[in-house]
């Protein structure tokens, strides 16, 4: 089986619909914030709400659990992100999101609105275990 690229070409249109997408970013978070290296030790996480290629809405998350990675997967979750694009992802919760169904991909980088043009465009990729921080990453 291949990787799957991201991109709304590869989704059927109802998981196009409604897509929470969420990004780690650097205060004050938002479209203009820039990505953080890290998914556990980024400053906010940036939560944005997509219909087929178009953004509906932009929302902020506080990381609440910067020494607990586990916390924000926990957050996201029930905030109903399905999707999480980043640079990089501890294993834990990397594992953790695939067991909840959330598909996470890797190469975010410049800026959240950047990382969510490369998700649309499916310069993104779908994060594997090789792809996982070993310490020091961020």
């Amino acid at each position: 089986m291949g990787t799957k690229r991201a991109g709304v070409d590869w989704m059927n249109e109802k998981e196009a619909k409604n897509l929470k997408v969420g990004v780690p970013s650097l205060r004050p978070g938002g479209l203009d914030a820039d990505v953080s290296a890290h998914f556990g030790h980024c400053e906010v996480f940036t939560a944005v709400e997509l219909d087929g290629r178009e953004i509906k809405k932009v929302w902020t998350l506080d990381n609440d659990g910067e020494h607990n990675c586990m916390i924000p997967v926990q957050k996201m979750a029930r905030e109903g992100i399905d999707t999480v694009l980043i640079g990089g992802i501890g294993r834990r919760p990397l594992a953790e999101f695939q067991k909840m169904g959330v598909r996470v991909y890797v190469g975010a980088a410049g800026s959240v609105k950047d990382a969510v043009s490369g998700f649309l465009s499916g310069s993104l990729r779908e994060a594997t275990l090789k792809d996982v921080c070993r310490g020091g990453c961020h």
